[in-house]
């Protein structure tokens, strides 16, 4: 189950260079409601829900508040992908979901498939940043796309910074 949210500096440890990854470290940028985002970073929402399929190895995920807020609020290390019914992802996540029943049946209506992301733990950015900041000429995804390291890197060094 995922912890009460901590801050960045607890995460000090991890080293912000390339010596740890390995091959299967994957890392989504998602833009996510506003109101589910912020749900996220407090720790009362512990799954994102998608219709679109995302790779099972998924191992962080950079939470970006989609309109009118437009920033990255933190970082979500991930715990799994799985790939069920909706109806029997809702039964596995009701408890954590950070949704209504009803919102969740209307977002899978018609749909055969719910791809539920599984938080691990949450590191909220000291400051939200906008993604131009990391990458000038930065697209936002309608769904989510994949990026590399250094993104993930630039987005704990800016949004851990006293500088804006």
């Amino acid at each position: 189950s995922v912890g009460k949210s901590r801050q960045f500096e607890e995460y000090q440890m991890i080293p912000l260079d390339k010596s740890w990854m390995s091959e299967t470290v994957r890392i989504a940028f998602m833009p996510i409601k506003p109101v589910y985002a912020e749900k996220i970073i407090d720790g009362s929402k512990k799954f994102e829900f998608r219709r679109a399929s995302i790779k099972g190895d998924l191992t962080h995920l950079i939470i970006y508040a989609s309109s009118p807020v437009k920033r990255i609020l933190g970082v979500a290390i991930v715990d799994g992908v799985d790939i069920s019914p909706p109806l029997e992802a809702w039964g596995n996540t009701k408890h954590a979901a950070g949704i209504s029943r009803a919102d969740f049946l209307h977002y899978f209506q018609g749909k055969e498939k719910a791809v539920t992301i599984k938080f691990k733990d949450i590191l909220p950015l000291g400051r939200y940043v906008c993604p131009k900041e990391i990458e000038v000429g930065f697209k936002v995804p309608q769904s989510f796309k994949y990026v590399q390291f250094d993104f993930l890197q630039d987005v704990f060094i800016k949004g851990n910074s006293i500088a804006a």
